[in-house]
């Protein structure tokens, strides 16, 4: 998933997001509706990982951002409520049920993980 055109995103400040153990403290929300998509403290943080994803911004449409900080979740039924695209190249994207905002991450078929782009979340309290 490597496009030599892709913008990296800005770095997210993890300091109030996680718990010692490096899970999301708070509860995941979209950014867009407000629906739950991750309980707290079920997403473990790893930023060892580069994904490319399209921009969920209507502005900025074809743009692709480097994504490198994420929510690891290992099992796809720990999330309150996401969607799951169809298969490319062995991955499917992951967005909002309820209002389709995404891409807000990724999830590897082979390793049945799924990570979750703390730049395109938000939480609730």
């Amino acid at each position: 998933m490597s496009d030599a055109h892709a913008q990296p995103v800005e770095k997210v400040e993890t300091g109030e997001l996680l718990t010692e153990d490096q899970l999301n403290r708070q509860q995941v929300i979209c950014v867009r509706c407000g629906s739950k998509i991750l309980p707290p403290s079920t997403g473990v943080y790893v930023d060892d990982v580069e994904c490319e994803l399209v921009s969920m911004r209507k502005e900025d449409a074809g743009l692709v951002e480097k994504v490198t900080q994420f929510y690891k979740v290992d099992d796809m039924f720990q999330f309150d409520n996401v969607g799951f695209t169809h298969t490319k190249d062995n991955i499917k994207y992951l967005s909002c049920a309820d209002c389709d905002l995404g891409p807000l991450g990724y999830h590897e078929l082979s390793t049945k993980i799924s990570y979750l782009a703390l730049q395109r979340i938000k939480y609730s309290a």
